[in-house]
């Protein structure tokens, strides 16, 4: 690390730091946080659109991130780093202008949101209080930016469509007769009838116009009607704007996982911001690197995949020109792809089954995939133009994969092997500096600059770069087992078991926790360990992997069977190896949920439960569930046993039940998981029901996470007592 190193943490620093640069490397920002978003900064006039959470203020769907308290600039050798006066940055990233020394961001401020600039060269900050932005649907996937530089030094950004011009007038005895008006709905069958709000609900709640501001003088011209937007992405010479748009909705009646359940359809527009012109592309357009204003998409053509290059709109607002096609055959279409210029040709280069390719001009070269290649990033022409470098990653190591044509084999250039405090890569940057290709890493805080010279990588000295703390959040790496593998039931797959150790080890007088994840078996033996981690949950306990098999003509007995014998010689190795006869409990969360309760109404050797957003009446989802395809009245059976109220009256041993009040998935309601509540205790049984405010299908506020510890904790400690009282009672009897 060079000594100009900038240390950005210190006393009171933000639990989370995240880091961008500048696209050349040569500016920074670093940006500080809590580690969990608070419900302190959970707007109360929030609205749910499906399973998307729409705050009024922030015109857009609300950031699952913290905001962030603490932004720092630096990189310019001759000033220091430079800690603006923002407290309320949303986690919506920074935007940097290409060539001026310019970066700008997003800002709440009570309840509205401006846009802020910075010149981080003479340190002036403007924080354009008379513009109001908006998110729109920026911030339903991390990382898509809300706001883009262009030419000349305009921001381009989201703004709240403009109010009506006329409002409405007062209201007559007449006009509120014709107001009324009944509700009729008809349809004709077969199909699943779902009520759930259309796009254009969304659109009033969410819809933002795509403006450009000037930040000198502060002049906004709008360029667009209200759209959804999910992301905008400038071009490389900076006229054009990518804009990633939502245009339809299905009927959302399927359960799906949080985070996906939206049901809405994407598509793109090319955007000029000079002239405000926009013309459609298809939904998986890119920008070309180092292409100026061209455009590439792939389309699915007879024998094969085409990746096409068209040229952008013009300021005439000329839609896009055809240009190049390369198509590659269907037995082996692209994994990865990208495009770019070589010269005066464009080349595509892409990752397939078990080969690279780079296609340029007339000339064609196929090798094959180095053993041990992890994730690539985007390519850029190498030294002198000499074939492609592509950003990669290698047995954990960063580098570059060199594509040359003329040569049989694909060369890669990694960095050095860690050292042993460095921990895992967190993230690497790239660029080009005087043709050379340059490559920066990230390991526990710490970054290192190299430079690809020959076929080596060589460490550069004398950058400005950040040095970060280790986050205090984090909690030290667990102690895992290794995973078992346990015996497959008749017909099924084998389950594999996993101990996880907790931050604070191991603790006495508690029951241990069996958590539960599920995925559909696909009959492979030799499938992936489950993540040895309980979700998110800091207590240690052991993780069982379940694989089910579900074929068409699944039977209720069959997947109880799978269950049973599961949980347990699951429960049977946790004694066998601890050597005590400990109480066992069984959790899972969604429809693992589910399954934990099942196993807790026809296991014997279980304490009780704990079940986060579990759907516990399966007559919700009518049309099918999970791996389940037939609806209720094909097979009513199969639905009634994996109700958990249709077999409250066996849930006879404790049972605590968390659930999210914002719960907006079909399939789990909050007001179900209060009826199983109400069921268990009519039959006798012991339940304890948590909900939980601001939360939704997965929990996300500190507040929220550490009241779930806590309960599980004491809901651990409370079976052991509970459990010696019921085998006292089965001695008796």
């Amino acid at each position: 690390m060079p000594p100009e190193a900038f240390e950005a943490a210190g006393p009171g620093t933000p639990e989370r730091e995240t880091v961008h640069f500048r696209p050349d490397l040569s500016a920074w920002a670093v940006l500080g946080a809590a580690a969990l978003p608070s419900v302190a900064d959970h707007n109360p006039r929030t609205v749910h659109w499906r399973d998307l959470p729409v705050d009024p203020a922030l015109v857009g769907v609300a950031p699952a991130r913290a905001r962030h308290a603490d932004v720092v600039l630096g990189g310019p050798p001759a000033s220091r780093p430079w800690r603006l006066p923002l407290r309320t940055v949303l986690a919506a990233g920074v935007a940097w202008h290409p060539e001026l020394p310019l970066v700008a961001g997003l800002v709440q401020q009570g309840d509205r949101l401006h846009p802020w600039s910075a010149d981080y060269t003479t340190r002036h900050l403007t924080v354009h209080q008379r513009v109001r932005a908006a998110l729109s649907l920026t911030a339903r996937r991390p990382g898509r930016p809300a706001l883009s530089w262009c030419r000349e030094g305009l921001l381009t950004l989201l703004t709240p469509p403009a109010p009506s011009a006329s409002g409405p007038g007062p209201q007559t005895e007449g006009d509120r007769d014709q107001g009324w008006r009944p509700v009729v709905f008809e349809a004709t069958g077969p199909g699943h009838v779902a009520f759930v709000p259309g796009l254009d609900e969304l659109l009033r709640l969410a819809g933002a116009s795509v403006s450009v501001l000037d930040p000198a003088t502060g002049t906004l011209r709008t360029l667009t009607p209200p759209w959804l937007v999910g992301g905008l992405e400038p071009s490389p010479g900076g006229r054009g704007l990518l804009v990633e748009h939502a245009t339809a909705a299905d009927d959302g009646s399927a359960e799906q996982p949080s985070g996906s359940g939206d049901g809405l359809d994407w598509s793109r527009a090319v955007l000029r911001p000079d002239s405000g012109s926009w013309a459609p592309v298809p939904a998986v357009t890119r920008w070309a690197a180092g292409a100026g204003e061209a455009i590439a998409s792939s389309r699915t053509v007879t024998g094969g995949t085409a990746i096409e290059l068209r040229t952008a709109h013009d300021a005439e607002g000329r839609p896009p020109t055809a240009g190049p096609t390369i198509t590659h055959e269907d037995d082996d279409p692209p994994v990865w792809w990208h495009c770019l210029t070589l010269g005066t040709a464009t080349a595509v280069v892409s990752r397939h089954r078990t080969s690279l390719r780079l296609r340029s001009g007339e000339d064609y070269l196929r090798v094959p995939l180095p053993a041990a290649l992890g994730r690539l990033g985007t390519p850029m022409p190498g030294h002198d133009g000499e074939g492609v470098v592509i950003t990669c990653v290698q047995g954990g190591r960063a580098g570059f994969l060199r594509l040359a044509h003329g040569e049989r084999e694909a060369g890669i250039a990694v960095e050095p092997p860690p050292g042993g405090d460095d921990g895992p890569l967190e993230s690497s940057w790239t660029t080009t500096e005087d043709g050379v290709p340059h490559l920066l890493t990230r390991r526990a805080g710490r970054f290192d600059r190299y430079a690809l010279r020959g076929e080596r990588l060589r460490p550069v000295s004398g950058s400005t770069l950040p040095r970060l703390r280790p986050a205090p959040f984090r909690a030290p790496a667990r102690t895992v087992s290794p995973t078992l593998v346990l015996s497959p039931p008749p017909g099924g797959c084998s389950a594999r078991l996993t101990r996880v150790d907790g931050p604070g080890g191991e603790s006495g007088g508690t029951a241990r926790l069996l958590w539960i994840q599920v995925r559909r078996s696909t009959g492979d033996p030799a499938a992936a360990d489950p993540p040895a981690d309980l979700s998110g949950l800091r207590a240690p306990g052991w993780l069982l992997d379940l694989p089910l098999a579900w074929p068409p003509d699944v039977r209720p007995g069959d997947v109880r069977r799978q269950i049973v014998h599961a949980v347990g010689q699951a429960v049977a190795n946790i004694r066998e190896q601890t050597s005590r006869e400990d109480p066992v409990v069984v959790g899972g969360h969604s429809f693992a949920a589910t399954v934990a309760l099942q196993a807790l109404a026809h296991c014997p050797g279980l304490a009780g439960a704990i079940a986060h957003s579990g759907c516990y009446n399966r007559t919700l989802t009518p049309q099918g569930f999970q791996y389940e395809r037939r609806s209720y009245w094909q097979v009513p059976g199969l639905y009634r046993a994996l109700s958990a109220l249709d077999f409250a009256d066996r849930l006879t041993r404790p049972v605590l039940l968390v659930h999210g009040l914002d719960d907006t998935n079909v399939a789990t309601p909050p007001d179900q998981a209060v009826a199983l509540y109400r069921a268990v205790v009519a039959n006798g049984g012991r339940a304890r029901l948590v909900l939980l405010p601001h939360e939704g299908h997965v929990f996300r506020h500190r507040e929220s996470l550490e009241t779930v510890t806590r309960e599980h904790e004491a809901w651990l400690a409370a079976c052991v007592p509970l459990s010696a009282r019921q085998a006292d009672r089965s001695e008796r009897t």
